[in-house]
């Protein structure tokens, strides 16, 4: 209870840092940004301290947070001094106060007590995470070096953990507590920043009688973007009690849920009837993940799904951020001077501001970068497009984003230049076309509710066809943007057989939502109504899944499955906006229904709104069956025990490992070299002779003690470094030399071969701990003859090089 505390008031000393810088930069919300300040003020610690550790000016440790952290709340101070408050937004700023932290301190503790149900850091990539966690936390030097590649500085967009790293220190928690209560600011900062920005996109599309149910928003908001999932749940549930209908699951494409048929064994159920579930919810072992892979060879992972697996991904740990981003870009937008150079001139500040914030999305999450400044310039000359004619607008809007641009680049350079990134060019996409039943599936939610915005925001008598032909390009450009460019690699009449009908029928469905919904944001933002921003998110959430339909980032899994991350993380932002918008949406069907019920009893809107409420509350309700039932089976209906430390199993389970762990981690350097396991297999043949006979060492517990403790090892997760620094054969044969003397380390029977690995490697230390006893059968060398042993417990050592002089590593 005590890490849950600490964590708590660090965050209500982050949002009070963040909050005067928010206050000025999001004055045009109802709020005045309240909602973001936690994002906001982690923000501001977290860059400075990067750069100043780059510098080599903050001390490693606790200390340098500490003092990053009283650094950044002197700029608050100095900011919140020099700004006139008036007094209606000294009130609006103290209800946003209330509302924030009322939201943030219920969505964080609410969610603590779910995580306490299934705490564990292991198993899917969450070693991973714990690792670059760690990594942040006490890597001696900045940029941090790479634990699982000793002597290397990490090569992915990290940001996300320095920023968890921040709130641990701060909090004065072990890693494997912060691990979790990261999650939990992460899953609160999100809930209390998509009020912020739900409440403003409603009361600008509400007209003032109306205003009192922009309060509807925030609720919705959360509701959709955090907690409605899959609606294949609600097929899950029924053919877990075995009521199905063949037929039905077919044409919905979840046929997988299927009993198998005598003799098959693929898409379908094998297992025995009666054992998916002992409950009223499916019991069968994590049925929910099926959820997130409904569309063939893709990921379409969604916010309650990642909050219920806990990995603590960049995209996930991104989502306060790209919130903040959202409502920055709206609050630009509803600004009233033009954005120009001379602005930017007057003001420099400004631009040095949003650079830090736009810049970090790529630090943090870097396919977030694109998609989010690009919604950051649209608003800039929408807002200009309302003062001056349109090449002028479009001219200043560039002239005043282009310091902010440099300001990204200059901010984190040190960064940038030690990242790798593996994407190798823009490809279109020549496979099978998403069914629209999968589609359905997985974005009918938030997409068919933000849809409704064609119902709750249509202008009525305006013109809407001039501004529906102009928003033509929006689908129409894409389009043909692909058949150029498949046609000129030769690909095209493969593509549009591969597509299938049912593919182009999504298509054809996603680039009419992206073009209707453009054309009525243009048409709003024609006519000065405060509805355009919620169209125009609308429009780019589906925007973003008809681009995912037609081009594909070429990244690593191109061999395999072509479009994995380009649907996976498209479709991720997308559910933000899309879920934005729909909360909109369901706000002014809910206004309209009852304010013209009185006014208006035979109007074509109410009849349109009346009639869209209970599909689209039943479809909402369908969607909540998801969390609802995933929930239950991942805490096993709350019966499981509790804890917040992630590595809590481990002590249990094994508690001599759990204490060589917590010895390396008191006992080392922050920046020791420790030589365990590989996680490769060895096994003894016919002959005696010791045989490597699995080489998979990815998502198992190799390189657990780097992970656990941020102590740098030879060789970690061989295909995550692979993808994290590029797949040539420079760095297979690198790698797998680093393996391969690892190994000798453990199978040798030559010290002088031991000794020379460690000093090869800079390694001072030595570990025989659990995954080495299981890896590496036979007896070891006799590390007693020629290193002291340093830890013992139970089975497992520790051994230190005698007289240890540092080498380069190889």
């Amino acid at each position: 209870m005590e890490a849950v505390l600490a964590a708590l008031l660090a965050s209500l000393a982050l949002g009070a840092i963040g909050l005067p810088l928010a206050a000025v930069l999001l004055r045009r919300l109802p709020d005045m940004g309240a909602g973001l300040a936690v994002p906001l003020g982690l923000l501001t610690v977290s860059l400075p301290y990067f750069l100043l550790r780059v510098a080599d000016v903050l001390p490693p440790g606790r200390g340098g947070y500490l003092i990053a952290a009283a650094l950044a709340g002197a700029g608050a101070a100095l900011v919140a001094r020099n700004v006139r408050w008036r007094r209606a937004d000294r009130m609006r700023l103290l209800l946003g106060i209330v509302v924030a932290a009322s939201v943030y301190f219920g969505a964080f503790l609410a969610y603590t007590a779910f995580r306490s149900y299934n705490p564990e850091i292991a198993g899917t990539e969450q070693p991973m995470d714990l690792l670059f966690l760690n990594a942040t936390l006490t890597s001696p030097e900045y940029p941090p070096r790479d634990p699982w590649l000793a002597g290397e500085p990490v090569s992915y967009y990290y940001f996300g953990y320095l920023q968890t790293g921040v709130l641990t220190a701060i909090s004065g928690v072990p890693a494997s507590v912060g691990y979790n209560l990261g999650l939990a600011a992460t899953f609160a900062a999100t809930a209390s920043g998509l009020v912020s920005v739900a409440w403003a996109l409603a009361r600008w599309a509400l007209p003032a009688r109306a205003r009192g149910y922009a309060a509807l928003a925030p609720a919705a908001a959360i509701i959709l973007v955090l907690f409605v999932g899959s609606l294949s749940a609600v097929f899950e549930w029924a053919a877990a009690h075995e009521r199905y209908s063949e037929p039905l699951y077919r044409a919905f494409g979840v046929d997988y849920l299927l009993p198998c048929d005598p003799g098959a064994t693929a898409n379908c159920y094998a297992g025995p009837a009666g054992a998916r579930t002992s409950a009223w919810y499916p019991t069968e072992y994590w049925f929910w993940w099926r959820g997130s892979r409904v569309i063939p060879g893709t990921i379409t992972e969604f916010p309650s799904f990642s909050f219920l697996l806990g990995d603590l991904h960049p995209h996930v740990m991104a989502l306060p951020l790209v919130t903040l981003a959202t409502g920055i870009a709206l609050a630009l937008w509803r600004g009233r001077a033009p954005l120009t150079l001379r602005r930017a001139r007057a003001r420099p500040w400004e631009p040095a501001v949003l650079g830090a914030i736009f810049g970090a999305l790529a630090f943090q999450n870097a396919w977030d970068v694109i998609t989010f400044s690009a919604l950051l310039a649209l608003a800039a000359a929408a807002r200009n497009a309302r003062l001056m004619p349109g090449g002028r607008a479009l001219a200043g809007a560039a002239a005043f984003l282009a310091p902010a641009g440099a300001a990204a680049l200059l901010l984190y350079a040190p960064w940038w230049l030690t990242f790798s990134s593996q994407a190798s060019g823009l490809l279109p996409y020549v496979g099978e076309g998403t069914r629209p039943a999968h589609a359905f599936l997985q974005f009918g939610v938030p997409g068919l509710a933000a849809a409704t915005l064609l119902i709750a925001a249509f202008p009525g008598r305006a013109r809407i066809g001039p501004p529906a032909v102009a928003a033509g390009w929006v689908a129409v450009v894409p389009f043909v943007g692909w058949v150029a460019f498949a046609a000129a690699r030769g690909d095209l009449a493969t593509g549009a057989d591969a597509r299938g009908a049912a593919g182009w029928v999504t298509l054809a469905a996603l680039g009419l939502a992206a073009w209707a919904l453009s054309a009525l944001a243009l048409t709003l933002a024609l006519g000065r109504r405060g509805a355009a921003p919620a169209a125009a998110l609308a429009a780019v959430g589906f925007l973003l899944l008809y681009g995912a339909e037609l081009f594909l980032i070429r990244d690593i899994f191109y061999g395999s499955v072509p479009r994995l991350n380009t649907v996976f993380k498209l479709s991720y932002q997308a559910w933000l906006l899309l879920g934005l918008a729909a909360s909109v949406a369901i706000a002014s069907l809910l206004a309209a229904a009852a304010e013209r019920l009185r006014t208006s009893p035979s109007g074509a809107g109410l009849l349109a709104a009346r009639a869209a409420l209970p599909p689209l509350g039943l479809l909402v309700a369908a969607g909540l069956v998801y969390p609802l039932l995933a929930v239950f089976n991942r805490t096993e209906g709350f019966s499981r025990p509790t804890a917040i430390d992630g590595l809590a199993w481990l002590q249990a389970s094994d508690p001599d490992e759990y204490a060589l762990t917590r010895w390396v981690a008191a006992h080392t350097p922050p920046g020791a070299v420790v030589i365990e396991a590989t996680g490769r297999r060895w096994a003894i043949d016919a002959g005696g002779n010791r045989t490597m006979v699995d080489a998979n060492v990815d998502y198992t517990d190799a390189g657990r003690i780097a992970s656990r403790t941020g102590r740098q090892t030879p060789i970690g997760w061989y295909f995550h470094e692979i993808q994290w620094r590029g797949d040539s054969e420079a760095n297979r044969t690198r790698l797998v030399e680093r393996q391969g003397a690892v190994d000798d380390a453990y199978v040798t029977s030559s010290p002088d071969r031991v000794v020379a690995v460690m000093r090869d490697f800079g390694a001072e230390y030595l570990v025989v701990g659990a995954v080495e006893l299981a890896r590496y059968p036979g007896p070891f060398p006799d590390y007693d003859a020629f290193l002291d042993r340093v830890f013992e417990s139970g089975r497992y050592r520790v051994y230190r090089l005698p007289e240890y002089r540092p080498v380069s590593a190889p």
